[in-house]
């Protein structure tokens, strides 16, 4: 029957073409899919392997020169020669055939050993056996006498055996002995000579560690997945800790090896490895690489997906001197860090500049306000200035932190009027008390030129500037913490001036300014000399009338609420206004959907872009529908950079605690002691943690004159001594012309400073207790004869009491009869040990090692402590130190 529809050519068609290409395709992609995923996606593997080349070369080019100069190192090769020349005595000379010779003999003295000691144990065995027997008949109560006697039989053939088992046992140890000073030689030349390779052979092992043999062939090593696990590091959607995989250390395999510092990425070792990468800091088996530089650390297929910069990761590779901005993770005391200082001097920015006026930030919710109170801003300065400050505070200084609102001159006069009109109660009352000082005549010269004496030298300048360029303390680049008064006369007037210098917290309670005990005449002479620093501000039409105006006022209440004054200024009827700008606990953490970049197409749509323009030009972003009111701060480059790694640093996850650095209550005295240090500017005059000391420039040629350095205060004062010269400071040196001020700081402000120091030079315990009524005669006695001329003369530059020292001032010294309350008895041992040690460059001589021989049988700490005690006591109402007497306080 036929088949429908059956072509009797069908069979006879070939198919091969079309299978051939069917197999070449499924070949294809099988190989394609091979590459892919071992090549492609694993592109790890290619940079490991091109590693493992490169550290092979590198070991091999080090061999190679080790080599070379063994070879060419004479002493080397001749030990060589010797070692080859004792090997072969070994093998085939007059060495050789004595080691046979006790190796036979060895071998003898093995028989023996070993024969007598299978007879002792053999007998061991059966006085076992025996003792058993033994045994069984008493507890049977049979007769025990034939147990007996085999017992001493085989006791006794033991006791004969003893002596003859040692016997062979010394012999053979004798042999093994002499065999091996005959193989001494060589020995002890295989280690002089693996001492003298030892370099030449690390490279060896380096070699080996790169490489592996597979039978007769050597490959470099197979690539392979480096994984460190951060346990709890993390937390999930449900606030779950969830460990952290980091596999960076796959491709860079060199981070913390040294040798390849000057390889490209990724294979160079990491910047500071032996400070950043220790074991004391961060070692990457504990802390991997993504605590610190962010990225995506368990992404392995591909380099952008590795460092995060693909689209929606939230935590994208941190690049450069950015990777400072993941310190404030986990350190609190970030002012420390010495690897990431653009942290910190943001931190200080941004601390100081009055960012948290209007800004909320957790940490810094407690800063005090940036500006003086206005409360009594009527009293104070003059109106035409106040009008163009407000408008454009940088025309006036141009280094000044109060950041330039953009102001019309309308829209200043409205502010001005609106402060005027709040603080004009205020101000009035405390001009009612406070007159123009009388004797003071403008343009006197003769009070003028004591003025500026008075300026220069009693410490004005550890804070303000008089003129151009002169600045005190400048915060980030160029910025003043405290105002220039080169043109003082232009915004104030003599009777506020006066009063001003005189007791600054009597006008403003708040103020940072101290007091610096000033007589009248010497206030109203520094009133005379600022009086001549600038002139008028230029006089603006109708001021007063406007000034005076209800509706201006009301207009310029308005402003003040819409630019948020009373963020950074004390201005009555607005202490509980709240915050005008947007939280930045967590801004470091915001994703580019959250940035606002208004119309700017101009401008790269990046986290760090967004966040210079801002910090740059504030309001380049606002649009005709959208207004911005940041002010422009005229920000440095530089500042702005350390702002902007300190904001990237703000972000909404912190370091678990067992990551974080110390946390503890001495770090937190340091940081809050530290803020409140920087608040008052005691580095205008002091230099604290090798800062500051502004003011010495001026004591160049005699910085015995200046204000003393404070490092290590807290090891070296007693604390209760500092509560109280903080509470009411008086003159340690009373020659010296620059004062130490009244900054009427409360307990709590005292108490964070004193914690400060005793933080920073780790005082456990910031009381010494010292019973001088328990000090020896002898060490008081035999410390008065050190203290005297015929020693050490110690009171030609000390002070004691009353009694001032020989010689010019500049060479003068503390008064010795503070002391007992003021110094830490430990810290005067260590003072006397070694004072350069202590405070390098000063002036104290050092006496030890090497006193005297004829006290306290010339022992240096016994005289240390003799001195120690004397210190201690000196001063103290009858003390045998002062030889009964008291010293004038």
């Amino acid at each position: 029957m036929a088949v429908r529809g059956y072509d009797e050519n069908e069979e006879k068609k070939s198919y091969g073409s079309v299978f051939l290409l069917g197999t070449s395709l499924l070949v294809a992609v099988s190989l394609w899919s091979l590459w892919d995923d071992n090549i492609t996606r694993r592109p790890w593997k290619k940079y490991q392997t091109e590693f493992y080349r490169l550290d092979y070369r590198k070991a091999k080019a080090a061999y190679d020169e080790e080599n070379k100069k063994l070879e060419a190192d004479p002493a080397y090769q001749e030990l060589v020669k010797k070692l080859a020349a004792e090997e072969a005595s070994l093998k085939s000379g007059d060495l050789a055939k004595k080691v046979k010779a006790l190796n036979r003999e060895e071998i003898k003295a093995n028989v023996r050993f070993t024969e007598i000691d299978q007879g002792v144990k053999f007998i061991k065995s059966e006085l076992e056996e025996a003792w058993y027997e033994y045994d069984h008949a008493v507890q049977q109560g049979r007769n025990t006498r034939p147990y007996q006697e085999t017992i001493q039989q085989l006791d006794k053939e033991k006791a004969r055996l003893d002596p003859e088992l040692e016997a062979a046992r010394q012999k053979r140890e004798q042999i093994k002995e002499e065999i091996k000073k005959l193989q001494t030689g060589v020995k002890e030349m295989e280690t002089q000579l693996s001492k003298m390779a030892e370099e030449r052979d690390k490279w060896i092992r380096v070699m080996e560690n790169a490489t592996v043999n597979l039978g007769p062939l050597s490959i470099y090593k197979i690539p392979k997945i480096r994984q460190i696990v951060l346990d709890e590091f993390d937390r999930n959607n449900f606030d779950e800790p969830t460990g952290r995989v980091d596999r960076c250390q796959t491709c860079h395999m060199a981070a913390n090896r040294p040798g390849f510092e000057n390889e490209p990425q990724p294979f160079r070792t990491h910047s500071r490895r032996e400070v950043l990468l220790a074991d004391s800091a961060h070692p990457p088996d504990k802390f991997g690489c993504t605590v610190c530089h962010e990225g995506q650390g368990a992404a392995v297929n591909s380099v952008q997906q590795a460092h995060g910069e693909v689209p929606y990761w939230e935590s994208p590779l941190l690049r450069g001197v950015k990777a400072q901005s993941s310190c404030a993770s986990c350190h609190l005391d970030v002012q420390k860090l010495q690897d990431a200082p653009l942290l910190a001097q943001g931190q200080r920015i941004f601390e100081q500049i009055g960012c948290t006026g209007c800004h909320l930030v957790k940490g810094y919710e407690d800063l005090p306000k940036a500006g003086p109170s206005l409360r009594r801003i009527s009293a104070k300065v003059d109106p035409n200035w106040m009008v163009r400050w407000v408008q454009n505070p940088h025309n006036y200084r141009p280094q000044t932190r109060m950041p330039n609102f953009s102001l019309k001159e309308d829209e200043a006069v409205a502010i001005a009027a609106f402060f005027w009109s709040v603080s004009k109660e205020e101000g009035e009352k405390w001009q009612e008390g406070h007159p123009l000082p009388t004797g003071f005549r403008e343009g006197d010269k003769e009070l003028i030129a004591k003025g500026k004496i008075l300026v220069e030298s009693i410490g004005c300048k550890g804070c303000h500037g008089f003129a151009d360029g002169e600045v005190a303390t400048v915060l980030g680049k160029e910025k003043e913490i405290i105002p220039n008064l080169k043109n003082i006369a232009a915004k104030v007037g003599p009777r506020w001036t006066y009063h001003w210098v005189k007791n600054p917290r009597d006008f403003s309670p708040a103020t940072r300014m101290p007091s610096l005990r000033l007589a009248d005449q010497e206030a109203l002479a520094i009133t005379g000399y600022l009086m001549t620093l600038g002139g008028k501000s230029e006089g603006i039409s109708g001021i007063e009338e406007r000034l005076s105006d209800a509706k201006n006022a009301k207009r310029g209440e308005a402003l003040v609420r819409k630019y948020g004054c009373f963020g950074c200024h004390d201005i009555p009827g607005m202490e509980k206004e709240s915050r005008i700008g947007v939280e930045l606990t967590t801004f470091g953490s915001k994703t580019l959907e959250e940035l606002f970049f208004g119309n700017r197409a101009d401008i790269r749509h990046t986290w760090d872009d967004w966040t210079y323009n801002k910090l740059k030009t504030p309001r380049i972003y606002a649009t005709e529908r959208i207004e911005q009111v940041m002010p422009q701060f005229a920000l440095a480059d530089e500042d702005i950079k350390s702002l902007r790694i300190l904001l990237a640093g703000f972000r909404d996850k912190k370091a678990p605690s067992r990551y974080a650095a110390d946390h503890s209550q001495r770090v937190v005295q340091v940081v809050e002691g530290r803020r409140l240090m920087h608040q008052y500017n005691c580095i205008g005059c002091h230099e604290i943690e090798n800062r500051g000391g502004f003011i010495r420039k001026y004591y160049q040629e005699n910085p015995t004159l200046a204000p003393p350095i404070l490092n290590g205060e807290g090891e070296k004062v007693q604390s209760p001594w500092l509560f109280s010269f903080l509470k009411a400071p008086f003159s340690v040196r009373p020659w010296l012309n620059v004062r130490m001020p009244t900054f009427d700081f409360s307990d709590q402000e005292d108490n964070l400073l004193i914690g400060f120091f005793n933080g920073l030079s780790k005082v456990e315990i910031p009381y010494a207790y010292f019973d001088d009524g328990k000090v020896p005669k002898e060490n008081l006695d035999a410390a008065r004869v050190l203290v005297s001329k015929e020693y050490f003369n110690c009171f030609s530059c000390h002070k004691q009491g009353d009694r001032n020292p020989e010689g010019p001032q500049e060479g003068w010294a503390p008064d010795l009869t503070l002391a007992r309350n003021r110094l830490n008895p430990n810290w005067i041992i260590k003072w006397l040990q070694d004072p350069q040690k202590v405070q390098p460059g000063t002036k104290m001589p050092s006496f030890y090692p090497g006193g005297p021989d004829n006290i306290l049988g010339g022992k240096d700490d016994k005289q240390i402590e003799a001195l120690r005690d004397y210190l201690a006591t000196l001063g103290r109402k009858g003390s045998a130190a002062d030889g009964g007497r008291s010293a004038s306080r």
